[in-house]
């Protein structure tokens, strides 16, 4: 049933993505070859519009004679199941299903930022854990895949829970992350999984505070992941591209990847001054908070990699987590076949 919903859905909306949202690059400089085109969809993105606005990206086309058109869009899984795109951002949990669902063969060759979706309760309430929450409750959510596959496997390894969209020990509800943080305070769920850029507001003013000791995802899974290498794990976004898009463009890929990790190292060292520029990243108006999310930011819950560049020992590590998608129950979205496809990933070396 996901599946077709994915491949309609797909036909019907990637044209009007492509068409509202497409071009973020600039293009290359005339003269010679034609520069190659890098068809690429990702969610909305703060530091893709702060190398934008430096003119980091129009340098970066020009130098490798190549150009970047842009969809934008939350679902990337729709618009690369529809065989639109060359490279997309998508997390670890995600790739294996996509093959499965899809037959596209695909190669990930780089990280970009961890997930971040936390479970939040109304201020006052005693959920610590999920294992708090009665059974039966309703838990609004952005999705049955993505962080709610995160969800899914700390609930099953912490506390023997079945948590899943369609089923479970909760009646999850699908919203838009940036409507749940309303949904919750006026009680039409008990918990909820948001992006903390969608309840900025109400975390700062005390309504709304994150569960499991305020960690966010990528903090959590070390408490249940099969093994722990002192690393960050679990991506919520990691540069995928086609197998056959990767293999004929290697050494592009890598060229891609160093501009991504110019992007990261605008970031970490201008987070309040990329919070100020593009406040609609962050769901930020106020001054208070954009103190906030900048702070927030600025600790240990910052979720951008340090590094886009992958090593082989962090892809070993990473890449367990599809072992624990396998002993899931075979009704959830988020199961694993034992037979499932095993993704490429591949670590790159930067050229310079």
């Amino acid at each position: 049933m996901r599946t077709k919903f994915k491949i309609i859905l797909a036909a019907s909306t990637v044209a009007a993505f492509t068409a509202a949202c497409g071009g973020g690059g600039t293009g290359a400089s005339g003269g010679g070859a034609d520069p190659k085109v890098i068809r690429f969809a990702f969610a909305p993105d703060p530091v893709w519009d702060l190398m934008k606005q430096a003119g980091t990206i129009q340098k970066w086309e020009q130098e490798n004679n190549a150009r970047i058109e842009t969809s934008t869009t939350w679902d990337e899984f729709t618009y690369f199941a529809g065989g639109h795109g060359d490279i997309v951002s998508m997390a670890t949990q995600e790739t294996p299903v996509l093959e499965a669902e899809t037959k596209i063969k695909t190669v990930t060759f780089g990280k970009y930022n961890y997930q971040r979706v936390p479970l939040f309760r109304r201020a006052g309430d005693p959920y610590r854990t999920l294992a708090d929450i009665p059974k039966g409750s309703k838990i609004c959510v952005s999705g049955p895949t993505s962080n709610t596959g995160f969800w899914t496997l700390a609930a099953n390894r912490m506390h023997n829970l079945d948590y899943r969209v369609g089923g479970g020990d909760f009646n999850l509800l699908v919203n838009d992350h940036f409507v749940n943080p309303t949904n919750l305070l006026r009680g039409d769920c008990e918990a909820a999984a948001i992006i903390p850029e969608a309840a900025v507001p109400q975390m700062r003013r005390g309504e709304l505070e994150i569960m499991y000791d305020g960690k966010l995802p990528f903090q959590l899974y070390q408490e249940f992941a099969p093994s722990n290498d002192g690393k960050l794990h679990v991506s919520g976004n990691n540069f995928v591209a086609t197998e056959k898009w990767f293999d004929a463009n290697r050494d592009l890929a890598v060229k891609f990847l160093e501009l991504w990790q110019t992007g990261i190292d605008m970031w970490k060292q201008q987070k309040a001054e990329t919070v100020k520029k593009f406040p609609q990243h962050f769901s930020v108006e106020s001054a208070e908070d954009i103190a906030y999310i900048t702070e927030f930011v600025s600790g240990d819950k910052d979720w951008f990699v340090d590094s886009v560049f992958l090593t082989e020992d962090w892809i070993k590590v990473e890449t367990e987590i599809w072992d624990l998608m396998k002993a899931l129950h075979p009704d959830n979205h988020n199961y694993l076949a034992a037979d499932a496809p095993k993704p490429r990933f591949v670590a790159l070396t930067p050229s310079n």
